[in-house]
């Protein structure tokens, strides 16, 4: 899904052949300034960093952007909207709301262990924004997990899920186990995003479906052994 990685608020009106460019410069500060912010942290990095690391003057950020939390808000902006666009197509169907917990997990921890760089930024400095500008990207009804806790819900309501499990915790529970894997997941390490995934996956499925629903996953030659 492309997104628009324009600063907020910011006019657009530009001749056609100067648009590109200042785009393609704002795309370029985002991704310098996620870097910086997961080198230093926030409060360990200023705009002076930034902009040298751009090569350009400070001065030059202020196009852009008004202050540095204004650069931290649409950093964590943007990591956050495209990480619930992963998570919002994953849930959609085909499939029954197990299979689609099951593929939506998957595809977090895939895309998490993909862009480790952001997701640490967005975990570790989303508390450095004040409580509103927190709100405006997560949304009142915390849209990140609720799609895990509204598959648990209609898994439930189906029949697939134990009646005790809570909805809310169970997908509190699954985002917080599989935000987690940035913190101990390499790139050199013995599992692949895609097997870790799966591995998240289905002791999510397991921990949550009723123990019918369990055996109704298991293939038919692995049941047999």
């Amino acid at each position: 899904m492309a997104q628009d990685r324009r600063p907020a608020g910011r006019s657009v009106r530009r001749t056609g052949g100067e648009r590109k460019p200042r785009e393609e410069r704002w795309a370029q500060l985002l991704d310098v300034a996620t870097q910086v912010f997961y080198e230093k942290g926030y409060d360990g990095a200023s705009l002076q960093d930034i902009a040298d690391r751009l090569g350009m003057l400070k001065g030059s950020l202020y196009y852009y952007i008004q202050s540095k939390e204004d650069l931290l808000f649409e950093v964590i902006s943007d990591v956050h909207r495209e990480g619930y666009a992963v998570v919002r197509t994953a849930a959609e169907p085909p499939g029954d709301p197990l299979d689609r917990l099951e593929r939506t997990i998957r595809a977090h921890v895939v895309h998490e262990c993909r862009h480790l760089v952001p997701t640490a930024v967005f975990l570790h400095e989303l508390a450095s924004l004040p409580a509103d500008r927190r709100e405006s990207v997560l949304g009142s009804g915390h849209v990140y997990q609720g799609v895990f806790r509204d598959l648990v819900a209609e898994a439930q309501q189906q029949g697939l899920v134990r009646p005790e499990v809570d909805p809310r915790i169970a997908g509190l529970s699954i985002l917080g186990s599989t935000n987690w894997v940035y913190r101990w997941f390499s790139a050199d390490g013995p599992s692949t995003p895609e097997q870790i995934g799966e591995q998240l996956a289905a002791m999510a499925i397991h921990g949550v479906a009723t123990p019918e629903a369990v055996r109704s996953r298991v293939p038919v030659g692995r049941a047999a052994s």
